[in-house]
């Protein structure tokens, strides 16, 4: 497991990120494609590395398997929260099988207002005044995670931990420190051996 972040600064996350060898071994089975080409990730980056954590928990024990791994790695840092939940679809498996789990209320953040209805953007529980964990199961370079962070606490949300399952590069944690909400990883790039995302230059 990695040690320290690409500043070169302490990583306290670190040490709680051991013990999910079985997951990490399936998100390179199942989950993981290298190509001779590269994709386009969504963020507008390129990498000859895909990785589709949807895929990789596809099946029910599975599932079950991220999820519990999430409900421990929260647990060791001791994030007290009442829902979880995420930008669609990124989110839903697993924030859904964490709420089953854990007990906890989950949400799931869509892309876009709706046009009828109520209009919102948060779907599930009702999150006003909640205390939220934003969860992603994979994260680049941080911009839609970001995104349901703004949706997510203009509810009235408190959002106490943000937490993905992949981390593909440097970006995410200083843009949640920026925003004073603390932010951890259970793996990251260097975990599966593959390159870091760069953000792209230029207007995004």
């Amino acid at each position: 497991m990695p040690s320290d972040p690409a500043d070169g600064s302490a990583d306290d996350t670190a040490p709680l990120r051991g013990g999910f060898e079985e997951l990490l071994e399936l998100v390179r089975e199942r989950g993981y494609t290298r190509s001779a080409v590269p994709f386009v990730l969504s963020s507008g980056a390129t990498s000859y590395d895909y990785v589709d954590l949807r895929r990789a928990v596809g099946r029910g024990r599975d599932l079950r398997l991220a999820a519990s791994a999430v409900i421990t790695h929260l647990d060791r840092l001791g994030v007290e929260f009442d829902a979880i939940g995420g930008m669609t679809m990124g989110a839903d498996p697993v924030a859904h099988a964490v709420a089953l789990l854990a007990d906890k209320q989950w949400f799931s953040v869509r892309k876009g207002e709706k046009s009828h209805g109520s209009r919102r953007r948060v779907e599930g529980a009702v999150i006003d005044g909640a205390q939220v964990v934003l969860f992603e199961d994979t994260v680049s370079t941080g911009r839609s995670f970001l995104e349901a962070h703004d949706v997510v606490v203009a509810t009235g949300a408190v959002v106490v931990h943000a937490c993905t399952l992949l981390d593909r590069g440097d970006e995410a944690r200083g843009a949640f420190a920026a925003l004073g909400v603390e932010y951890s990883c259970l793996f990251d790039y260097r975990d599966l051996q593959i390159e870091p995302i760069v953000v792209p230059k230029g207007p995004r």
